[in-house]
């Protein structure tokens, strides 16, 4: 139960070898002055195939172009602890509230550590162990994913090929997958960084297998001020993507008397690893310098919200 409300420990075991199974956690920082997005991505692939681990490195620099690379590990070079949580892959540590990242190739050299304060996790309850409600409970879902972190300050520098980037008072975002494969279809879309400081949003759509039929699942935590408006399939939002293809989604949520509208725009997306029954040779599109804007409504009360926000992480992996 400890690690079943703790979804940042390590779900998995040590002795995978005949399982199809991967986990990652992502961590993204932004500069205070939004020029540059930088994601790590750590993870372990289990499979019979190719078993490793891995950091996926991705950087959107000040002129918003992207580049990406992955950095592959012997199994040996994973290790973790969930009390204080922390994975090694080989000299780069990651935790809970810091990372030291030690990464080089013949295209690129990274090192340096970042501490993060002021996490802000959503609230959790029985019902509601995590983003994903009830739904966390069922035993061998696909993809499992959790929310670490909406937002939190970002403090320290990286030094990227003997270039110092720092990262003092920007902001990060953190959440983590686990399972066998990534959906088939799905788009996922984070913000933080809106005019409002304030606000932040989370959202997921996926094709999810489940007792031999595929439905939509969905969810879309909003904070505004500290209030979670939550729209999910397992408390019954209705949900209604009006087009989604590579650059472009806009979709409509729907709960009571609420109304959530969200417009989410990328121009340039890089190519990342993602799993398939455990390997990590399928592909993904993200962006990193995407733009989200939101329109929220309560019919009842008259209250109105409008922004934009900018440096989203964007994937549309559907076409409608």
């Amino acid at each position: 139960m400890n690690k079943h409300y703790n979804k940042i420990f390590f779900q998995g075991k040590n002795n995978f070898t005949y399982r199809r199974y991967f986990e990652g956690w992502y961590y993204k920082q932004v500069t205070k002055d939004a020029n540059y997005t930088i994601s790590f991505i750590p993870g372990i692939s289990y499979n019979k195939v190719d078993p490793h681990c891995f950091i996926q490195y991705i950087i959107c620099n000040e002129n918003k172009k992207l580049s990406s690379f992955y950095f592959k590990y012997d199994l040996s070079e994973f290790s973790y602890q969930n009390s204080p949580f922390s994975i090694q892959i080989s000299q780069s540590t990651f935790r809970g509230k810091s990372i030291n990242i030690n990464l080089e190739n013949s295209q690129i050299k990274v090192k340096g550590t970042l501490t993060f304060e002021n996490l802000e996790p959503l609230n959790v309850s029985l019902f509601n162990p995590n983003i994903m409600g009830f739904f966390s409970y069922i035993p061998k879902m696909e993809c499992n994913h959790h929310i670490i972190s909406m937002n939190h300050k970002v403090l320290g520098s990286l030094i990227i090929n003997n270039k110092i980037l720092d990262l003092n008072d920007g902001f990060g975002y953190m959440e983590k997958d686990w399972g066998k494969s990534f959906p088939s279809e799905y788009i996922w879309l984070q913000c933080n960084n809106f005019r409002d400081s304030k606000v932040k949003i989370a959202f997921s759509a996926a094709n999810i297998p489940f007792l031999g039929i595929i439905f939509k699942g969905f969810f879309c935590s909003l904070l505004v001020n500290d209030k979670e408006y939550r729209f999910a399939t397992y408390n019954r939002s209705k949900l209604k993507i009006k087009n989604a293809k590579v650059g472009k989604t806009n979709i409509t949520l729907i709960k009571g008397n609420l109304e959530l509208n969200i417009l989410a725009t990328v121009n340039e997306v890089q190519t990342l690893a993602s799993p398939k029954d455990g390997v990590m040779n399928n592909s993904i599109k993200e962006g990193l310098a995407g733009k989200v804007s939101i329109i929220l409504k309560d019919i009842k009360t008259g209250y109105e919200l409008i922004t934009t926000g900018e440096n989203a992480g964007i994937e549309i992996m559907m076409e409608i």
